[in-house]
């Protein structure tokens, strides 16, 4: 089984060396690498090429591809995805790194369950060198979603995952251009929804770097980010009323958006801003209220209040009834 890990580069610089080495160290071998050097400023594609000497043997299964010009984040997703071939994907951020085994034990548990999606457990790595372990839980498919949507709770992210690629085939979904902070989160959820199962393994297979430069969640919360948060929330709502034709993900999907309204107005978007970017609009009386009455700069702390105490009794019945 082929496995294509997809890597987008941008002023990695510091951190590309242990990652490539992670990358062509692999236990697994039938991989191919796909990096996308998204007009980098620094030396990283130079340091790349100087570890891939290294390993002879993987020369030829490493392509790099270059952007005419700085596109983003989900756009160099989108390059590296287009140029795969492998059964399944692996996204990488080329400021993290995998354990050496990790491409070999969730090719092993694929094989093993069938499953579309195979998750990993994974650790934070700080810059003090402080390593905390971090396991997903091993929940149902719908489970795992409704937690992603209502936000704060289960992390969407796309690395630490193998993912079959004919689900983004199939159901048309991409990363996509210009939307390059909570891009898993536009990306990740969609997949799980199309998935027709998933499993997890326990062992580590991701080292995340929690407070490196190079890691947007690092960083204040500018207006762009704002802007591109909401426009994944966007991608979110049209996949969901589209593909949701019972509505099973509708609560949750609220829930959510309580909070991304609350990020909004906490940054400064006016709500005309918020409906030029986000088109949704609540389904339920329940919701309705909510943003009829907290949905203003007026209200943040009571919005703020609503959306927590909402989510704590969603999350409470969720454990109940499963």
């Amino acid at each position: 089984m082929k496995v294509s890990v997809l890597v987008p580069i941008y002023g990695v610089e510091k951190y590309i060396k242990q990652c490539a080495q992670t990358l062509f160290a692999q236990t697994y071998f039938d991989i191919e690498y796909v990096f996308v050097d998204d007009c980098t400023p620094d030396c990283s594609v130079e340091v790349l090429q100087q570890v891939l000497a290294e390993y002879p043997q993987r020369k030829n299964q490493v392509r790099i591809i270059r952007h005419k010009h700085n596109r983003g984040l989900g756009a160099a997703r989108k390059t590296a995805f287009e140029a795969a071939t492998g059964d399944f994907v692996m996204n990488v951020d080329s400021d993290d790194y995998l354990a050496l085994d990790a491409v070999e034990k969730m090719v092993e548990n694929q094989q093993q369950t069938g499953a579309d999606i195979v998750s990993g457990a994974y650790c934070s790595h700080y810059e003090n060198e402080q390593i905390v372990r971090r396991s997903e839980p091993d929940l149902s498919r719908e489970t795992s979603l409704k937690l992603m949507l209502i936000q704060n709770t289960l992390l969407p992210h796309i690395w630490a995952r193998l993912i079959r690629r004919s689900l983004y085939l199939d159901h048309e979904i991409t990363s996509l251009e210009g939307i390059n902070m909570a891009e898993d989160m536009a990306l990740t959820p969609r997949l799980i929804h199309a998935a027709r199962s998933i499993s997890y393994i326990d062992d580590i297979t991701y080292y995340y770097r929690d407070d490196s430069s190079a890691s947007t969640f690092a960083n204040h919360l500018s207006a762009k980010h704002v802007e591109s948060y909401l426009k994944a929330n966007q991608v979110l709502w049209l996949y969901f009323r589209k593909n949701d034709e019972s509505n099973e993900f509708l609560t949750a999907f609220q829930i959510g958006m309580l909070n991304a309204y609350y990020h909004a107005l906490a940054g400064d978007f006016s709500l005309p801003q918020i409906k030029a970017l986000l088109s949704y609009q609540p389904q339920s009386f329940v919701f309705r209220c909510l943003h009829g009455l907290l949905a203003r700069k007026q209200t943040l702390s009571l919005l703020r209040f609503a959306y927590l105490t909402v989510k704590w009794c969603y999350k409470t019945l969720i454990a109940s009834f499963g």
